[in-house]
């Protein structure tokens, strides 16, 4: 056990280096949280391209969203659904990448995107990390950059199917 414990406690200095290398590191101490029951859906961009969307739709799957996930694949995106309109403030808390978040109206437009935010460690202290906010009923967050590579902008309608929780 104190084998271990050192072990963990050394991490951190022998993946210095390197952003992935941080992230790997980061992941040490910070155990990505499968997603109970997660719903799969396609969402389909204006230029008629889709991706893979994970559906996080109740108060604890929301909770845990992309926290201490160490990869970001740019044809995967996570959508988190709320019982309606509403201004919404995202905490990236234990994200370990960076990414682009999108608020979506119910009428399935984008009301707000955020760019390339910066992600976060266990060790970030509360006031560093990246908060972000915006008006929608849905929440899509995607690999960083992807929002700008796939010239997507304020208006945009996307197309998905996703039920909408009661609370």
């Amino acid at each position: 056990m104190k084998r271990l414990i050192l072990l963990l406690a050394l991490a951190p200095a022998a993946f210095a280096g390197s952003p992935a290398s941080v992230r790997e590191a980061a992941a040490v101490k910070c155990i990505p949280q499968s997603v109970p029951a997660a719903k799969k859906t396609t969402l389909t961009f204006p230029d008629g391209k889709s991706i893979k969307i994970d559906l996080v739709d109740t108060p604890a799957t929301r909770e845990i969203g992309l926290m201490c996930v160490t990869k970001m694949p740019r044809t995967y995106g996570m959508l988190f659904v709320f019982p309606q309109d509403m201004y919404l403030n995202f905490w990236m808390k234990n994200t370990l990448v960076p990414l682009d978040i999108l608020w979506i109206g119910a009428d399935k437009k984008i009301t707000t995107i955020h760019e390339k935010l910066h992600e976060s460690t266990v060790d970030t202290p509360d006031d560093k990390i990246v908060t972000a906010a915006g008006k929608g009923q849905f929440v899509l967050e995607l690999a960083s950059g992807e929002a700008g590579r796939r010239k997507l902008k304020v208006g945009d309608q996307l197309k998905f199917k996703a039920e909408i929780p009661n609370k």
